[in-house]
């Protein structure tokens, strides 16, 4: 009898330690890392699939308000999936840089390529505050051609010795816009910004005024 319990004993020690294996077999991490402009852009993973072959992750590019160290820096993120380890394949939102990345990652211009991207594919990881759509995940990008003040700039430049092109440019990579299209004739710049940077946009102290524009 008491070897009977013995068996038993050892056999119900051994049921959960492969049944805490098989769990720990489960999980796995995601990691995400990019060469970015400045050291003001982060990059957040904000869904992951999985396929029967490949995980698919999904990041969103963004850039902090401000300045920020101007060097080519490192933009990382991690998470715990519940998925197995397999191979991973990255999809990039948000990039406005025209420089190739050496990362063999894909960027997406437009949020409605991801579903294309991980059709079939079962969605294992979610970040926080987002909707079941990853078009909910990065704002929409709506285009507005932006005016300075004439008193901004001096012989060409401003107090901080920017060109209209370097303010342009600095002002779209602070509000994560896509690259400015110089307009020298007005003063300004015409660019696709997210829509929950417009605010932002508008209260510039260089700003004169904006406008939505239909034909950009």
């Amino acid at each position: 009898m008491k070897a009977m319990k013995n068996i038993f004993t050892i056999f119900a020690f051994a049921s959960l330690s492969l049944a805490g294996n098989w769990t720990h077999a489960q999980e796995s991490t995601v990691s995400v890392q990019l060469t970015v402009p400045d050291g003001g852009w982060k990059i957040r993973i904000i869904q992951v699939y999985q396929t029967s072959t490949h995980l698919l992750a999904v990041s969103k590019l963004e850039r902090s308000p401000g300045l920020a160290i101007q060097v080519i820096s490192q933009a990382k993120d991690s998470v715990k999936v519940r998925a197995p380890k397999l191979p991973v394949r990255h999809f990039v939102l948000g990039k406005t840089w025209n420089w190739p990345n050496k990362e063999p990652y894909t960027f997406l211009p437009r949020t409605k390529e991801i579903s294309k991207k991980v059709a079939g594919a079962k969605l294992v990881f979610q970040t926080s505050g987002i909707g079941p759509n990853a078009s909910q995940a990065i704002a929409t990008k709506v285009n507005y051609i932006v005016v300075y003040k004439k008193e901004v700039f001096t012989d060409g430049k401003t107090k901080q010795g920017e060109t209209l092109e370097q303010l342009a440019k600095r002002h779209c990579e602070e509000l994560g816009a896509s690259p400015p299209s110089v307009l020298r004739i007005i003063n300004g710049f015409a660019a696709k910004f997210p829509k929950g940077n417009v605010p932002k946009l508008k209260a510039l102290p260089e700003v004169k005024y904006i406008e939505m524009d239909q034909g950009f």
